[in-house]
């Protein structure tokens, strides 16, 4: 990670450091943050499976035909299913926000990160006035 550093000012290291090999680790870490939400909620499987019943809750219609037991078996699975989008547009919903906020975060690092010495250097001014 550190060269050789005979002939270099450490102003000029610092300011390499600081906004070049800091900003993209915290880039790196921040990317990390976003991937894991996602898995976490699993958005890209809620939606695949939107229609899915919940829990995979299925009944089966049996042998034979039964006009009573044809109806109770295919209202309970329209509602297993119904179940199951309503719990998975709550969890999308909630892993989307999640994520919003984790982007916004990570966007408010990064900007704190690069203002960090600037701040630093107008509060040390406005403290000796």
């Amino acid at each position: 990670m550190w060269e050789v550093t005979e002939n270099k000012n450490i102003f000029f290291l610092w300011v390499r450091w600081h906004y070049i090999s800091q900003v993209e680790d915290i880039i790196k870490k921040w990317k990390n943050v976003i991937l894991f939400t996602a898995n976490y909620f699993s958005l890209p499987l809620l939606i695949k499976t939107y229609f899915s019943p919940w829990r995979r809750y299925k009944w089966s219609y049996g042998r034979g035909f039964n006009l009573t037991r044809y109806l109770e078996v295919l209202l309970s699975n329209i509602f297993s299913r119904f179940m199951g989008a309503l719990m998975r547009t709550f969890l999308i919903i909630l892993g989307t926000l999640c994520e919003i906020l984790v982007f916004v975060l990570g966007f408010t690092v990064v900007i704190l990160w690069i203002i960090l010495p600037l701040a630093t250097i107008i509060g040390v001014l406005f403290f000796i006035i």
